[in-house]
């Protein structure tokens, strides 16, 4: 089983198939590396394997997570090598649909964690209280986990393997270097040492790093670390670079240079900026004191004010003018 198990990859239709194809047989070996799938495919799977009576050995070589878990409980022996691992967890389904559908599809949920959880606990021999902690937590199970969970019953070192070279003068001059490298010690710490400078040259600049120098160039490296604990790609903080830069541009034109800050780190956007700013001057506007003192004769400090329309000579204007209609 090196796929998804359901309509994505196996079928539990191909499965089946496969394994009449193989006859009566008294020894089946299966090796396992696969991310889950559908929990009925793996079912049937399942079912179909312990019908044939055989005894049958599994082999997790990389993983056996989800519904591949439940397959390897198929087996009489279950062996792992120290460096994979084993996936549990409960149960779960999308679903479209109103109030009564949801609550109907989390009874069916339950009723199929509650045959994963008895066949988990008849092949392991833990608990049921136990079993469902460990599918409630979506436990990961290194190869030394699962032999002490009873989910596998040995654990083998992983495979080593060797390259062997038989036309060497043919290989690449870079590849023959390794090669050489390799048969001396101290050339052989040399290579390391170049490859792990070459590594360290080649390095992916941290995220932080990259979200501080874009800070910087734009005038906001105050702000970097607000931004760098928020964003998980460089391409995510571009625009939040980009709206700071606007909201303090339009609390500079607003002279409020002040508000530009709490703004920004509030993630506030454009438009809710220009509202508040507007508010703002606004009541600013209102509360200013208007200077109603009567202008003093002769002072050009208030020349401005002595050159304002009263409205008491306008209403006098309009009288005269009435008369003389």
């Amino acid at each position: 089983m090196f796929d998804e198990i359901g309509a994505w990859g196996v079928t539990a239709k191909m499965f089946i198939d496969e394994l009449k194809a193989l006859g009566t047989v008294k020894k089946i070996d299966m090796d396992i590396n696969s991310p889950g799938g559908s929990v009925f495919d793996a079912l049937a799977m399942y079912n179909a394997l312990r019908a044939t009576g055989a005894e049958i050995t599994v082999k997790v070589l990389g993983v056996a997570a989800s519904a591949a878990s439940l397959l390897a409980m198929a087996g009489d022996k279950i062996i792992m090598p120290e460096n994979a691992f084993m996936m549990v967890h409960n149960p779960m389904n999308g679903i479209y649909g109103n109030a009564d559908e949801m609550r109907d599809m989390a009874d069916v949920l339950d009723k199929i964690g509650a045959s994963l959880i008895g066949t988990y606990v008849a092949r392991t021999g833990r608990t049921e209280d136990e079993v469902k902690a460990l599918l409630a937590a979506e436990t990961w199970l290194s190869a030394a986990d699962a032999v002490a969970q009873g989910f596998a019953d040995e654990m083998e070192p992983a495979l080593k393997v060797a390259a062997a070279v038989y036309d060497f003068d043919r290989l690449p001059q870079n590849v023959q270097a390794l090669f050489k490298a390799a048969a001396d010690p101290a050339a052989a710490e040399a290579a390391a040492a170049e490859a792990a400078a070459a590594a360290a040259a080649a390095a992916p600049v941290a995220l932080a790093d990259q979200v501080l120098a874009l800070a910087t160039e734009a005038g906001l490296a105050d702000f970097a670390a607000h931004w760098a604990l928020q964003v998980t790609a460089i391409e995510d903080v571009r625009p939040m670079i980009a709206n700071a830069s606007e909201i303090r541009a339009l609390c500079a034109v607003a002279k409020r240079p002040e508000d530009a800050a709490a703004f920004i780190r509030a993630n506030t956007s454009i438009e809710k900026v220009r509202e508040t700013l507007c508010a703002r001057l606004a009541a600013k506007s209102e509360t200013k004191p208007i200077d109603t003192t009567p202008p003093v004769k002769g002072s050009t400090a208030n020349d401005a004010q002595s050159k304002a329309v009263s409205s008491t000579s306008i209403w006098a204007a309009r009288q005269k003018a009435k008369q003389g209609a």
